[in-house]
């Protein structure tokens, strides 16, 4: 279940703001939908309960928004109200998983509820995962993760393995995939790891800096260090011109243009590549934010649902209720935006003549969604300067609803071309 995370600081970005991406991988049938939830006071005391803890609640929780696998109380990513993301993919290194530890997705949710700035979310991960472990492994027998946080003017890396970390600041650009990337470069390390690690014979008492990479990586794995590579790649060559567009091309990538291109909808499971369409894996959603140091802009998010090359990156707004069609995660929900997209994939994936069509049309709705929601953003900055908070969360959520039915019109046009006369297709397209 490949996991990709890409981030560009505003040195790298053409407009100054930091952007973050991130692929969550998932099983063929996988359910993944958004979850938007308003930050709220608790009481000393509380308490909150994890799928095998229970931990003290934070005096205050803060806005978020978020991807969520159905069953898990964690969130895969998400990005909260004061512009700090974060992201998660699973590892797979030495330390034996703890039944009773958080799981990576339970770790970003908490991160994200309780930080005002990616180092403040830093620190919320290294010490719960120092204090309660990685536990819950996934299928393929992952338990640790790999963690990207971001916020308008920084961000890291952080890579865990059973109780212990280590971090990395990124300083331009950086890419994280579901496999240690992290050797002897990491600013910050756990207590003890280093100690733990020459004890149990994984790396020499020589007095060398650990690197953290060869000696807790549980095996070499080359598929996702191929998609790592290319991910960094792709940002390297970019850097100081990335806007919102490249990273969108960068989580929607199949190699194009390189000697490792390769048709994503062959029925092959490797070489894997960021987008994946596999007959298990596949990427499940895909989140970019636009992270602003000050706060003169609207926190803003792009969301896709499934293989983000084919579907469109949805404008989601802090500022409004999300509609219906966003959180249901229900595979078999017909009225969810997730299983719209599931259905036009399934329908044109073995169709290469269908499959053009489907991406053309949703090219031109894409390009119509994003000047319409640069407009919305400029009225809705508009609307908070001058404090008119319930008419900036009505607007925004009729807008979010407007472009989901505007998806589903497009989508039902490439699902039934046969019985669906000309004219309304166009226009479904312009409209």
């Amino acid at each position: 279940m490949g996991c990709d995370m890409a981030v560009a600081l505003g040195r790298a970005t053409v407009d100054g703001h930091t952007l973050f991406g991130h692929n969550s991988g998932g099983w063929r049938n996988s359910a993944h939908a958004l979850q938007r939830v308003p930050g709220r006071d608790y009481a000393a005391g509380e308490i909150v309960r994890t799928s095998h803890q229970e931990l003290p609640q934070a005096r205050r929780t803060f806005t978020v928004l978020a991807g969520q696998s159905a069953g898990e109380w964690g969130y895969r990513h998400g990005v909260n109200e004061h512009g700090v993301a974060v992201g998660c993919a699973a590892l797979r290194t030495k330390f034996a998983c703890s039944d009773a530890a958080l799981s990576g997705p339970e770790l970003a949710r908490l991160a994200l509820e309780r930080s005002r700035s990616a180092c403040q979310a830093v620190d919320w991960l290294t010490d719960l995962t120092h204090r309660f472990g990685q536990g819950d492994a996934t299928d393929d027998g992952a338990a640790d993760s790999a963690f990207l946080v971001a916020d308008g003017a920084e961000a890291f890396t952080v890579e865990t393995s059973g109780r212990y970390w280590v971090c990395q600041e990124a300083r331009q650009v950086r890419a994280v995939s579901d496999v240690p990337t992290v050797h002897q470069d990491w600013d910050r390390i756990c207590a003890g790891l280093s100690g733990e690690a020459i004890a149990r014979g994984w790396w020499d008492a020589d007095g060398s800096k650990l690197d953290f990479a060869a000696a807790l990586a549980a095996r070499r794995d080359e598929t996702a260090l191929r998609r790592w590579g290319r991910a960094t790649l792709l940002l390297e060559q970019q850097n100081g011109h990335i806007d919102l567009a490249f990273l969108r091309r960068i989580l929607s990538d199949h190699g194009e243009g390189g000697h490792d291109e390769i048709d994503p909808f062959e029925p092959q499971p490797f070489p894997s590549t960021i987008c994946q369409h596999f007959y298990r894996a596949t990427t499940a959603g895909s989140l970019v934010a636009e992270l602003s140091s000050g706060s003169e802009s609207l926190p803003v998010a792009w969301c896709a649902f499934g293989p983000p090359c084919l579907s469109i990156y949805f404008p989601i707004l802090l500022d409004g209720e999300l509609p219906a069609g966003y959180t249901t995660a229900a595979p078999t929900a017909g009225e969810s935006v997730a299983e719209q997209s599931a259905a036009l994939r399934r329908a044109v994936e073995c169709d290469g003549e269908r499959r053009a069509a489907a991406r053309e049309a949703l090219t031109r709705l894409q390009a119509t969604v994003d000047q319409e929601a640069d407009e919305f953003l400029a009225e809705g900055a508009s609307l908070r300067q001058q404090g008119e908070r319930a008419e900036l969360e009505r607007l925004a959520t009729l807008f979010m609803q407007h472009n989901a039915e505007r998806f589903e019109a497009v989508a039902q046009s490439l699902l039934h071309p046969v019985t669906m006369p000309l004219r309304p297709y166009v226009a479904a397209i312009a409209h």
